[in-house]
């Protein structure tokens, strides 16, 4: 077992490659990963691999996605996504193109329900970029390869399910126009010279992040999504995360049952 001295050493490198902060309860969760990557690596000592972590960024890189929590899948709060669906259909008709981000992106089931949603609403995907971001190098690698189980698409229409998909063994691949239609990028939501280089978006997901910072994360995570938010953009938060505790730049804004959230400007504030 973890000593807590060890523990602590072991979160704050965590916490310091990611922003993640485990705190005290999740000690047996960090425990359990730790123990899976010295066996892989074959080190027995954790004295050896605390050292090992010290020298090398891809060791850490290597914790952080086993420490990572991927539980997603395929149309993940529906009422989020009829409300983008209304957004979606009012932008279209202004702008030319229209930029989509979701972050963290996982294993890549929201970016590509995403690019579903919006071929069913505009015909086609020739005007909309897709954007998926996560510190994951893992889940990122089984977003581009974008196979799933039945549990991921469980809760696809059947029709989309066919449209969409190929059979492959037991599972679904998404199908090369959605492959194409999303691109995924490695990156932190807490490095802002990363954050700046992607552009405005008019779409912004970031859900069940926030709540894994601690509230100066939160702060530096916020200031970045209002960076990449387009003036009249729209961001998604999950369920149980709110702006009004961490930052004044944003305000809330109720479309269909979802609250979404668009930049401050001064005459609002007026």
């Amino acid at each position: 077992m973890l000593t807590q001295e060890t523990f602590d050493e072991l979160r704050r490198i965590i916490k310091n490659y990611s922003g993640i902060n485990f705190e005290d309860r999740k000690k047996y969760f960090v425990e359990n990963r730790v123990a899976q990557h010295m066996q892989e690596l074959g080190i027995t000592s954790i004295k050896d691999y605390l050292l090992t972590l010290r020298l090398s960024q891809e060791r850490v890189r290597e914790l952080v996605s086993k420490c990572t929590v991927n539980e997603t899948y395929f149309y993940r709060e529906f009422y989020q996504l009829e409300a983008f669906a209304e957004l979606l259909s009012q932008m279209a008709s202004k702008k030319r193109k229209l930029k989509i981000l979701s972050i963290p992106c996982s294993t890549g089931e929201e970016p590509y329900t995403l690019a579903i949603v919006t071929k069913e609403i505009l015909g086609n995907l020739d005007r909309i970029e897709i954007v998926g971001v996560d510190i994951d190098y893992v889940a990122l690698k089984k977003a581009q390869e974008g196979i799933y189980s039945n549990r991921s698409v469980s809760r696809l229409p059947e029709e989309y399910l066919r449209k969409y998909f190929s059979r492959n063994n037991n599972k679904w691949e998404i199908k090369p126009l959605l492959k194409k239609a999303v691109k995924f990028l490695e990156g932190s939501i807490l490095d802002r010279r990363f954050m700046r280089s992607l552009g405005k978006f008019e779409f912004v997901f970031c859900k069940n992040l926030l709540i894994y910072f601690d509230i100066k994360e939160q702060r530096t995570a916020a200031a970045h999504l209002y960076d990449v938010l387009s003036e009249d953009g729209y961001l998604f938060l999950g369920h149980a995360e709110s702006m009004s505790r961490i930052s004044s730049s944003f305000k809330p804004l109720k479309v269909k049952e979802a609250i979404l959230y668009q930049k401050e400007t001064e005459e609002d504030e007026e």
